[in-house]
């Protein structure tokens, strides 16, 4: 019997337009009724996804956000693993050292990006809708949930394997697109926060359905005995899943949701 559901946002549950499938609502009603809980899992941070839920929802689904940085169940912070000030200044130099990068720092109260082309800052506000500009990184004084950052040679086969060079296993850089990646720190994942919220939910991974498209949500679909890879995912991401379900543009999520649970067929 499934208990918990784990979700992507973009590229999975959300469209190319980034909306909800049409039948979300509905489905997750279902799967209240029923007792399973259902979690966003999203390199966003918290108010970059908030305000696609109604606030009547916002308290009843939970949210693994940042990449695993920042949790939250039942509308209360349940969990927070930031990039200490050393390691995030030390980061920072290392970026420009590389050159090339364009960085999104998301914190505690935001998101900031240097002042940029309008095209960028565009291109930042399809993904985190409350952002803003800064003269210089290193002014902001609060918690730091993880860089994302631009990298238009590759992040697959530039700039992660530069920041790999620098910083080995002392943080964790999750490619979740062709020119962008996540870095935070070392402990952090959609994997081991999904671990954490199965563990105080006491659910085990024969419990879980986890959703999916790229590098960033592999661990999380690896802590999930039912791991699905939309049909639009990444070639490699489909080799590990156990299941395909249809493109985000087809409401796949839903689709899968009401075949596996919330009906009979729940035996791998």
């Amino acid at each position: 019997m499934i208990k918990l559901i784990a979700s992507d946002l973009d590229g999975t549950l959300l469209d190319s337009n980034k909306n909800l499938p049409a039948d979300f609502f509905e489905t997750f009603d279902e799967l209240k009724k029923r007792g399973i809980v259902f979690a966003v899992a999203s390199g966003r941070t918290y108010s970059a996804v908030d305000h696609l839920f109604p606030e009547e929802y916002r308290d009843k689904i939970s949210f693994i956000c940042d990449n695993g940085a920042a949790a939250y169940l039942n509308g209360k912070l349940t969990h927070v693993s930031p990039l200490d000030r050393e390691t995030f200044l030390e980061l920072l130099d290392a970026c420009e050292k590389i050159g090339g990068f364009r960085l999104v720092v998301c914190a505690a109260s935001g998101v900031y990006h240097l002042k940029s082309s309008d095209e960028f800052s565009d291109e930042v506000g399809r993904f985190y809708r409350h952002h803003r500009e800064i003269d210089d990184f290193r002014n902001i004084d609060e918690t730091i949930f993880k860089l994302a950052i631009c990298d238009e040679r590759g992040t697959y086969s530039h700039g992660k394997p530069e920041l790999d060079k620098i910083f080995g296993d002392r943080l964790n850089v999750q490619v979740s697109g062709e020119v962008w990646m996540d870095v935070m720190a070392a402990n952090v994942s959609k994997g081991n926060a999904l671990k954490a919220l199965q563990k105080q939910l006491c659910v085990s991974s024969a419990e879980t359905m986890a959703f999916g498209d790229y590098f960033n949500d592999l661990d999380m679909l690896k802590a999930a005995d039912w791991s699905f890879c939309p049909d639009n995912g990444h070639p490699e991401i489909k080799k590990q899943c156990r299941y395909i379900c249809a493109d985000c543009d087809s409401g796949g999520v839903t689709k899968a949701i009401r075949q596996y649970a919330l009906s009979e067929e729940t035996t791998v």
